[in-house]
């Protein structure tokens, strides 16, 4: 089990929540292709959207996962020690209000 730093954005691209996990690649890759296979299963009157827009993107070398269904409705893990001056950025930012814009600039550079 490795350190990772959560970030869950909205559907409006907004920041929902910023948190420090310990988990694995394949335990999040596991839980989200789940995730979107019982969506799929479950929601036929979106399947066709679920399908094409609902992904997974992992990359070891960078440190970092991407879930979700656009560049707003996603979650990203960043493995915190491949990534640590940008991991204690994230945590910082999203525990100080006033540096909300500086918290959106780190996330704008996430994505595998």
């Amino acid at each position: 089990m490795k350190n990772f730093v959560k970030v869950e954005l909205g559907s409006r691209g907004e920041v929902e929540n910023v948190e420090l996990v310990k988990t694995s690649y394949e335990l999040i890759e596991e839980v989200y292709d789940d995730k979107i296979v019982f969506m799929i299963e479950s929601d036929f009157d979106n399947i066709e959207y679920l399908e094409e827009f609902a992904s997974i993107n992992i990359d070891k070398e960078k440190g970092e996962v991407e879930y979700g269904f656009s560049e707003e409705d996603c979650t990203f893990y960043v493995e915190y020690d491949k990534n640590v001056e940008l991991c204690v950025g994230l945590l910082k930012c999203w525990e100080d209000d006033d540096l909300e814009n500086e918290l959106y600039e780190l996330i704008g550079n996430l994505g595998c």
